[in-house]
């Protein structure tokens, strides 16, 4: 009897520390996302169209892909099995999507399939090396002290991180940026990325949300705190705008037809600027809950969500908004075109496809 329950208790104990083993082992960034039938109903963080062919991106790695305006998807093979936040295709074939875990994906098929090129761990161990010469080129710099110590803090914290946005304005050139103000670029399509965090004027790290392009081939930058940017693919630097108009998050932004600029975020505020963002005038609107996510249709109107469920439409360029006659359909994280009268509402429940009347 005393054998018998020798060996239970071994066996137990064996069982445990493969347990263990197992969860040690364990990590989102090196599984697969699963074929899932109900992906186009689970939650959803994005929804963008380039060309013909629109994209849908979610949690557990889900990248869905529709070419009929979202009436029918198809998920696409992804390397990671965590959340996807943003999507940008510079062509019908080249793309970059990223994510949780400090994720960049890479497809060159259209988005049917996709490689991962980059994540949390290599941000924080790369960073490191990257600031420690720099720090080293120039001893007096308190900035890239700083810099190393943040990197640091990065290596103990492994991929914690989030990219929310990822933008390129070529094949090789682009930009993923996202929590505490990080940022990396690249010049050779995502086969290398350099820290870029140094040429940002965001010394307290506030988040980076999201980015609109200006008429004059620059872009807007915006994120947590109110901080606006205006920044260029051709400079070492982004400029902190002085004039920003509220104190709070700006999750947002989006470019009207006439070139207005319109940023939104925390507690529904909503401001526009006709001078690429020397000066704002707040939006007239309802009143609603964080605005989380903008777009300007082809036809002109300017569409924000928030995520109460509101959905709002204006017709001036942002000036004003009113709500839209759309049933309520839960939460909205993320809007995209739909195409003959329609919008893409995204969200908790995943993608609904909603008529929109003129």
């Amino acid at each position: 009897m005393l054998v018998t329950k020798t060996r239970i208790c071994l066996l137990i104990c064996l069982f445990i520390s493969q347990l263990a083993q197992a969860s040690v082992d364990y990590d989102v960034l090196d599984l697969p996302a699963v074929e899932s039938k109900m992906a186009t109903k689970s939650l959803i963080y994005n929804v963008k169209t380039f060309g013909d062919r629109t994209f849908a991106t979610g949690h557990k790695g889900h990248i869905l892909y529709s070419d009929d305006n979202g009436d029918t998807w198809t998920q696409a093979q992804v390397p990671v099995r965590l959340g996807i936040l943003d999507i940008y295709f510079v062509n019908a074939d080249k793309g970059w999507a990223v994510g949780h875990g400090g994720v960049i994906l890479h497809s060159a098929d259209g988005g049917e399939t996709w490689e991962k090129q980059y994540d949390g761990y290599r941000f924080g161990e790369e960073g490191l090396k990257y600031y420690q010469q720099r720090a080293e080129e120039d001893p007096e710099s308190e900035l890239m002290e700083t810099l190393v110590y943040e990197m640091e803090y990065a290596v103990s914290q492994g991929a914690d991180k989030p990219f929310f946005s990822v933008y390129f304005d070529s094949e090789t050139v682009g930009y993923a940026f996202g929590a505490y103000g990080i940022i990396v670029k690249t010049e050779d399509g995502g086969k290398t990325w350099v820290h870029w965090m140094h040429t940002v004027e965001n010394d307290s790290y506030y988040h980076l949300f999201d980015y609109t392009m200006m008429e004059n081939g620059r872009f807007l930058l915006n994120g947590e705190a109110g901080l606006i940017f205006d920044a260029s693919v051709e400079d070492d630097y982004t400029t902190l705008l002085p004039n920003s108009p509220y104190e709070g998050s700006f999750f947002t932004s989006t470019t009207a037809s006439d070139g207005s600029l319109i940023v939104a975020g925390l507690r529904g505020f909503t401001f526009v600027s006709q001078d690429n963002g020397q000066n704002w005038q707040e939006s007239k609107k309802p009143q609603t809950g964080s605005v989380v996510d903008s777009i300007t249709l082809a036809d002109g109107r300017v569409i924000a969500v928030a995520m109460t469920g509101e959905v709002l439409v204006s017709d001036d360029n942002g000036n004003s908004f009113n709500k839209a006659a759309i049933p309520y359909v839960g939460p909205i994280f993320a809007v995209g075109a739909g195409g003959d009268g329609h919008l893409l509402l995204a969200g908790p429940r995943g993608i609904i496809k909603v008529a929109f009347a003129d």
